[in-house]
């Protein structure tokens, strides 16, 4: 196991993230430390970045320095953002925090930062043509993407801390209205903004849509901690909008999901987002907690996302979970299995497609609450399951993965907690879950032994007898006597008895 270093010098922050790393191309953060310092305050004076800040810089990133190599971490990347690029004085900053520590900083391009952000979205969706957005400090970065490429994008020289130095009024409210005005005028100005295809996602990174999904699922009781891939809808943002509209910053640091330092930089950038809320989103914005930095690392450690994007985006996902925390033995096989059984049992379980999805989250990760205990893992494959950020499936995907995983006792199955989500899950949905529960048993009592034995299975229906003919390449008993111990689980559900060959 490979460690990554990534120093990142923010305009209000300095961030410390170390990533874990394997030689077969998976990777995930370890640690993540942020000290603040407003790195351009008083910049717009006269162009130059203060003595003062230089030095409580070099200071944070001392201590870091330290960090890494306790850590005996070698390998370093080192980045700023493109503003820092503005101030007269940024080669003799950058030059001096080389000389004191040693660490070289690169200013990225507005291109680089374009890319950096287009690779980090296409290994967190699986959507091949969208809208990214991030609304920063100083900038606002659109791009558009098509089959996966970029087709366009633009950086406007617009930000929450830039607008609101610029805008005057009497009112918050007034403030972000002009804000409004403003951002959706410089909008116009983009033909390809307007000329977006139907099936065209939504993405939004950054700070300000981060908070907006915390606001969002608080005001609605959102049963999930999930925040990447939340979805904010017209109605949702709009309300939210007009919640903070209404206050003043006082009232609004005390909203939970804003903090408290960065209450009024919220605030404008909430407006920013109302621009384009405006001008060409349609239905909902998809939340993502993967930025820039997601999207250096993939291209520093993987090196193919701008030459050979990334396909199967849940399928790496699963398997870069299983790489650094082990949630099932032997993945692929189980998942193999259950997918001959899910197909042999269609004309059983009647399931439609989308469910294959919640299938193979469950199979990938049937044995995940032995990260808790080893006994009783299969009810603790819940909590496990829920709380995963797994990149390429919904929420609602990830919920019944958790419910199918953990109830493959079927008594295990819990109504009180199902009714936790009845905002998210349906009748059909619970139908599916205990049937997809007895498949992923069965896959894994034909794999118990982990040495492959059986290859294959077909079914028989006779009457009320269901028959599952094992084909193997050598002796399986074991593994079909573990698999009819859940007969009278199958006949609960299935409603037929169970013989297996």
């Amino acid at each position: 196991m490979n460690k990554l270093a990534v120093f990142e010098l923010d305009v209000n922050a300095v961030k410390l993230t170390i990533f874990k790393y394997t030689a077969n191309g998976f990777f995930a953060p370890d640690q993540q430390i942020i000290e603040p310092v407003k790195l351009t305050q008083d910049m717009e004076r006269d162009g130059y970045i203060k003595p003062a800040r230089i030095q409580e810089t070099i200071s944070i990133l001392k201590n870091f320095r330290k960090i890494v190599d306790n850590a005996k971490i070698e390998n370093h990347i080192c980045y700023t953002n493109p503003v820092i690029a503005t101030a007269r004085n940024q080669i003799a900053f950058l030059d001096e925090v080389y000389k004191t520590v040693s660490l070289y900083f690169k200013v990225l391009s507005q291109e680089e930062q374009v890319a950096a952000l287009h690779n980090a979205i296409m290994y967190s969706f699986p959507m091949t043509r969208g809208i990214i957005m991030q609304v920063g400090d100083y900038t606002t970065e659109i791009i558009k993407f098509n089959r996966r490429v970029v087709t366009n994008s633009v950086s406007l020289p617009i930000g929450s801390m830039t607008v609101m130095s610029t805008v005057t009024g009497k009112t918050l409210a007034e403030q972000m209205d002009k804000v409004v005005d403003i951002v959706s005028n410089e909008m116009k100005k983009l033909d390809w903004l307007y000329k977006l295809e139907e099936e065209c996602e939504f993405i939004g990174v950054g700070e300000v849509f981060e908070a907006v999904g915390k606001l969002s699922r608080k005001a609605c009781r959102y049963p999930m901690e999930l925040a990447h891939n939340y979805e904010v809808n017209t109605e949702s943002f709009q309300n939210i909008y007009n919640l903070i509209r209404g206050l003043d910053l006082d009232k609004a640091k005390k909203l939970k999901g804003i903090s408290d330092k960065r209450a009024d930089v919220i605030s404008f950038g909430l407006a920013i987002i109302k621009a384009a809320y405006n001008e060409f989103v349609r239905n909902h914005v998809k939340i993502s907690t993967n930025g820039e930095m997601y999207g250096i690392v993939a291209k520093n450690l993987l090196g193919q996302t701008g030459e050979k994007p990334l396909l199967d985006i849940l399928g790496y996902s699963l398997s870069s979970i299983n790489e650094f925390y082990p949630t099932c033995i032997n993945q692929d096989s189980n998942y193999n299995l259950a997918v001959i059984l899910y197909k042999q049992l269609k004309v059983l379980h009647k399931l439609t497609r989308p469910y294959v999805k919640v299938l193979r989250i469950a199979a990938s990760m049937c044995m995940a609450g032995k990260r808790i205990s080893f006994g009783n893992y299969q009810k603790n494959n819940f909590p496990v399951i829920a709380n995963s950020s797994i990149y390429g499936a919904s929420h609602k995907d990830t919920l019944l993965a958790a419910f199918v995983a953990s109830s493959q006792n079927i008594d295990d199955f819990s109504l009180s907690d199902w009714v936790r989500y009845k905002d998210l899950v349906t009748d059909e949905d619970l139908d599916a879950v205990k049937k997809l529960a007895i498949i992923i048993k069965m896959a894994t009592m034909l794999n118990i032994t982990n040495s492959n034995s059986v290859k294959d299975v077909s079914c028989d229906v006779l009457g009320d007898t269901v028959i599952l003919k094992t084909e193997v390449e050598r002796d399986a008993t074991l593994e079909i006597s573990q698999a009819m111990s859940i007969a009278g689980d199958f006949k609960k559900v299935y409603g037929k008895n169970l013989q297996i060959l």
